[in-house]
């Protein structure tokens, strides 16, 4: 199973479009005295392990971090109150991008420890990173923040580096996910709901005699079901459903729900099977979906190098050296 979907935690991909950096409303920060705390230069803001993040870095991350948010909830979200304590989301934003950056430059730091270097291919997909960023930015922008062409290539640099990283270290991961938990099979179902919609638009669960009626009928249903020629066709003219077809998995419904699904041969109709939305009965289409089987694999592989990572990463973490910039990083 090599054609696992890895994804690096916390991988933070900053290709902007032509122009997205152009409406940037801070101040120029260039014409102002950068605030420092003690042991700090003007134009460092966060020492990691020994190594300087400077000013014109960090403030690459914040713009794109900034410009992806704006674009998904608008400007105005920064100064919403996100916590009881009357936290801004400016604030918890700013959090999680400090410790992404932490995260990328502590992985990137371990990439002798696991012999990891960058490739040709991956010095031009570094390049055509930088190239596609300065493109969109203007020269304001670039001079207003200190970015530079070199500065640009080294966060891409690092980025890739600590992606790499991420890989290598799980390449080899020997635990592997259990084989039922990941099997999927495909299922015609009948359908009967129990919740309705009232006149007002709420939902109502049928209770009672109206519940017992229910059951009733998808008794008989039950009968003709297992006496009709073709379950699919039967089912389509009785579901309460939008569609009679579904991909059912370990996790889908209650343990012993699935226990008993994955039991019936091809072609078997099962008894009714009632959960809290409604009731079901279901026949077995194919034994095993193998397209969905392997996805359902490679995410259950990918959620287990995650683990193993993230394990790894609290070491490295709780064994680092973090020195922050207090003045400036709060002014940014």
């Amino acid at each position: 199973m090599r054609t696992v979907r890895n994804k690096l935690i916390w991988f933070l991909v900053i290709i902007l479009a032509v122009g997205l950096l152009g409406g940037c409303k801070k101040g120029k920060n260039g014409d102002k005295e950068l605030p420092s705390s003690q042991g700090f230069t003007k134009d460092v803001v966060m020492r990691i392990d020994g190594h300087d993040v400077s000013y014109a870095e960090a403030n690459i991350y914040l713009l794109s971090m900034r410009e992806e948010v704006e674009t998904l909830y608008g400007e105005g979200v920064w100064d919403f109150k996100f916590t009881r304590d009357g936290r801004t989301y400016a604030e918890l934003m700013k959090d999680e991008l400090l410790e992404k950056i932490i995260y990328i430059k502590l992985v990137g730091f371990m990439a002798n420890e696991f012999d990891v270097a960058l490739g040709a291919d991956d010095v031009l997909q570094v390049n055509d990173y930088t190239k596609n960023f300065l493109n969109g930015i203007t020269e304001d922008t670039a001079k207003r923040y200190g970015i530079t062409e070199d500065l640009v290539r080294s966060i891409y640099t690092d980025n890739v580096l600590a992606k790499k990283v991420y890989e290598t270290v799980t390449l080899n991961v020997d635990a592997r996910p259990d084989e039922r938990e990941t099997e999927r099979s495909d299922f015609y179902y009948l359908f009967k709901t129990k919740v309705y919609t009232d006149n007002e638009g709420n939902p109502v669960t049928v209770t009672g005699d109206s519940l017992r009626e229910l059951r009733g009928d998808m008794k008989i249903l039950l009968e003709r079901a297992l006496a009709a020629e073709d379950f699919y066709n039967f089912a389509k003219e009785q579901t309460d459903a939008p569609n009679v077809e579904i991909t059912i998995g370990r996790d889908s419904y209650d343990r012993d729900i699935t226990d008993m699904l994955f039991a019936l041969p091809e072609g078997a109709i099962s008894n009714i099977v009632e959960t809290s939305d409604g009731l079901y009965i279901f026949c077995r289409k194919n034994k095993i979906n193998a397209a969905e089987t392997q996805r359902a694999e490679e995410e259950a592989f990918a959620k287990i190098c995650k683990e193993y990572f993230e394990e790894l990463y609290k070491k490295w973490r709780a064994n680092s050296k973090v020195e922050i910039n207090e003045a400036l990083w709060d002014a940014m």
